[in-house]
């Protein structure tokens, strides 16, 4: 997809383990959850946003966003087109969060990956109340209140609100707000007599406007780092124009619109939760999660998309007056491109997964038996358009041969669709004596959908169009092309196995294997190819040590994983000529060897230590393409055994904490080495530090105090993509060249009071 290329999807990092707390010598009473989350990992300590959960990669290519689930389901069926985050951050009416397992995701959901958990606050038998308030030096103003209580008769309530009102450190010049999310959240709880369980009916109202934009200028000198590009300070310069009027050509009805970007970024989301958890009997539980969800989604996506340098007759004109130049007069020098992807879409889910959970007389087995049922519709129209600006801080925008958007709809997506999962797993947890611990679980998912979209080339591998207007031509619209339809189901299968064998008091060995299996999804229907049917297989194996003392838990692995058919749409540059740009589709593995260690340590009281430090080797297998330019070239490259873009091989994060008196103070610095930009691996960006801290001050029962720092050392950590430099073998053109990317958040100073009452 291109938001696969536009994003840089391909992140493969750190192969995050089980910490040694989950390696016990004995049956502790709640050991089937032991496997089922994994411990520490502050999941909101991000560098590149603070009410986003921060990406935990395993191994294979990243998701849009972290998978968020909110008691118990997702927050939405899909990543895309409505994104979690959007939709959901951690607030006070959280009782609980957490970070699901690998294994655990595989059999429950399907999925191989790290999901976060949330749980809303219940009600409860006393009353109790919850505000935090948050501020720091770009007058970011977040509040966040939750209160709950009883009613009568084993009936109780919980009710929050969040606001986010966030200036961002760059101030854009077209909004007020990076962020204005909004967000409130009611329950219902019923307690049932004799200790039977409880019910809940939740329900969530959200909105949000993200208008921010983390992009900047700035000189890759060719060793691997950057410098500043005129003036313009990555993280406090905007590199967006004032004058945020977007005009487009719509890729359903084909009209010409005009939008104010401020006003065409927003998310909207109506969603009820059922839960019921019911003892049955005392070796015996009932577990039912059952959700609506309702949600739309308004997507401006300004993605670069390459920097260029315009002469007196490239046809580059100022679009409007900006107090130094009129409308219409030639442009010359440096600009920036921008990628539109103006996305409408929706989804509507109803999504129920019920496990019944036993144990049994002599606690030896923990078993579990699951079903999901969770049905889907969903739609994504996509415009699209290439728009140019200024390389300066506050651009202007640039009319190119008379018009602010060019290339309209050349990456046009579209697609109206259903999805059903109707799956049934089960596990068990076996303490088969003091030594040996196993657990072993399966999954069968029935996997079907079906819909209309707008393909011009029926099979997958032919590219004779079967419908060549739906070919991606510049001005396309579905109006003017024609609506086909998909229709397919699938079986996909997913197991785990883990053990761990007690050689010592406190030390032993610990292995595991997870299998999932995976078809396309709706969004593989959105441009004009059909996508590649073959199914995609994860496997992920490992196995290593814990080693368990007083003042110490540790483990250390070694591990492989591995994907088959992971699919994209990416864009590819002439290495001849920077213009000549074609998107092909492509098919391609991954596999990443790997060495982690995970430590905590303890050495005397109040004082904490984490540490983790990863050593692969992640590397693109079976990827071969072909390229045929507009000016008659055309070339074939192999990238197989190359590294991945935009991937470290050593990965180290080193968090101490220390508590003395009332007070707390506590660090996290993360390390991440060299990351090749380009999938010749020519280019590359130097290594990095990500750097977080903090003091709390606990005032009494009642108040707390924090403040905390992001980015001590005020680093830039540049990164990004040279598309025009994915192909290339001689980087000598390179050296001292200006592009546009990414970067974390600057240094930043954060305060915060917590109230409980």
């Amino acid at each position: 997809m291109k938001r696969t290329k536009l994003i840089s999807l391909l992140m493969l990092s750190a192969i995050v383990i089980p910490t040694a707390t989950e390696a016990q010598t004995k049956v502790a009473k709640d050991s089937l959850s032991e496997t089922k989350e994994v411990k520490n990992r502050n999941v909101m300590l991000n560098a590149s946003a603070d009410n986003q959960p921060r990406q935990i990669s395993i191994g294979l290519p990243s998701s849009l966003s972290a998978s968020i689930y909110e008691d118990g389901l997702p927050v939405s069926y899909n990543i895309w087109p409505c994104l979690p985050y959007l939709y959901w951050t951690g607030t006070a009416e959280h009782g609980r969060m957490g970070l699901l397992s690998l294994g655990e995701s595989a059999i429950t959901n399907g999925a191989v990956n790290y999901a976060v958990l949330s749980y809303t606050r219940e009600g409860s038998d006393k009353f109790e109340g919850h505000v935090n308030y948050t501020t720091n030096i770009f007058n970011l103003q977040r509040f966040d209140l939750s209160i709950a209580g009883p009613i009568k008769n084993g009936w109780s309530y919980s009710f929050g609100v969040y606001t986010n009102l966030d200036p961002g450190s760059n101030k854009l010049a077209d909004v007020q707000y990076s962020t204005d999310m909004k967000i409130i959240k009611a329950a219902l709880t019923k307690t049932f007599a004799n200790n039977r369980g409880k019910m809940s009916l939740f329900y969530k109202y959200a909105y949000t406007k993200s208008m921010g934009d983390s992009y900047g200028p700035f000189i890759y000198n060719g060793d691997g780092s950057v410098s500043e590009y005129n003036g313009f300070r990555l993280g406090h310069d905007g590199f967006l124009p004032a004058n945020g009027n977007i005009t487009y050509k719509d890729v359903v009805t084909g009209e010409t619109k005009t939008y104010d970007r401020k006003n065409g970024i927003h998310a909207l989301n109506n969603s009820i939760v059922f839960n019921l958890n019911y003892n049955l009997n005392s070796n015996m539980n009932l577990d039912v999660r059952s959700k609506y969800n309702y949600a739309n989604s308004y997507y401006s996506t300004l993605a670069l998309a390459g920097t260029g340098v315009a002469t007196a007759t490239s046809g580059y004109t100022y679009a409007y007056d900006n107090g130094s130049h009129n409308a219409g007069d030639v442009f010359t020098g440096k600009f920036n491109n921008r990628y539109l992807l103006r996305d409408i879409g929706w989804e509507r889910d109803w999504m129920t997964t019920a496990e019944l959970k036993g144990i049994n007389k002599n606690s030896a087995h923990k078993w579990r038996l699951g079903m999901n049922f969770w049905w889907n519709r969903q739609s994504i129209s996509a415009s699209t358009g290439v728009y140019a600006h200024t390389v300066e801080a506050n651009p202007v925008w640039l009319d190119f041969n008379g018009s602010q958007g060019f290339a309209l709809n050349t990456g046009g997506e579209y697609y109206n669709s259903h999805e059903v999962k109707a799956a049934l797993y089960a596990s068990d947890d076996w303490q088969v004596n003091n030594r040996l611990w196993l657990s072993a679980g399966v999954r069968g998912e029935y996997y079907g959908l079906g819909g209309t979209d707008a393909l011009a080339y029926l099979n997958a591998t032919d590219k004779t169009a079967t419908y060549p207007n739906n070919i991606r031509t510049i001005g396309y619209s579905i109006n003017n092309g024609t609506l086909t339809h998909f229709s397919n189901n699938w079986i996909n299968p997913a197991a785990t196995i883990q053990g761990r064998y007690t050689i010592s008091k406190g030390f032993g060995l610990l292995a595991e294997y997870v299998y999932a299996m995976q078809h396309p999804n709706s969004q593989d229907y959105a441009g004009p190819y059909m996508p590649i049917l073959d199914p995609v297989n994860i496997h992920l194996g490992r196995a290593g040590i814990f080693w368990n003392k007083s003042w110490m838990k540790l483990v250390s692995q070694v591990s492989i994983i591995s994907q088959s058919n992971y699919k994209s749409r990416s864009q590819f540059t002439n290495p001849n000529k920077a213009s000549d740009v074609v998107t092909i589709p492509i098919t391609n593995n991954v596999q990443t060897m790997g060495w982690t260690t995970d430590v905590v340590l303890t050495p005397f009281k109040g004082f904490t230590f984490h540490g983790l430090l990863t050593l692969q080797d992640p590397k693109y297998k079976n990827f071969n393409i072909t390229a045929n330019f507009s000016d008659g070239t055309s070339k074939s490259y192999d990238f197989s055994n190359k590294i991945t873009t935009g991937v470290s091989k050593t990965i180290i994060e080193l968090d101490p904490s220390y508590m003395f008196g009332k007070f707390r103070v506590w660090a996290s610095f993360r390390y991440q080495s060299k990351q090749y930009i380009n999938k010749t691996n020519t280019l590359y960006f130097n290594g990095r530090w990500e750097t977080f801290g903090g003091l709390d001050y606990s005032v009494n029962k009642f108040l707390s105090l924090s403040c905390n720092v992001i980015n001590f050392f005020n680093q830039k950590g540049a990164s990004g993509s040279i598309g025009s430099a994915d192909l290339v073998e001689d980087v000598s053109a390179y050296k001292n060249y200006l592009m546009a990317g990414t970067y974390i958040r600057p240094f930043t100073v954060e305060f915060a009071a917590h109230i409980n009452f």
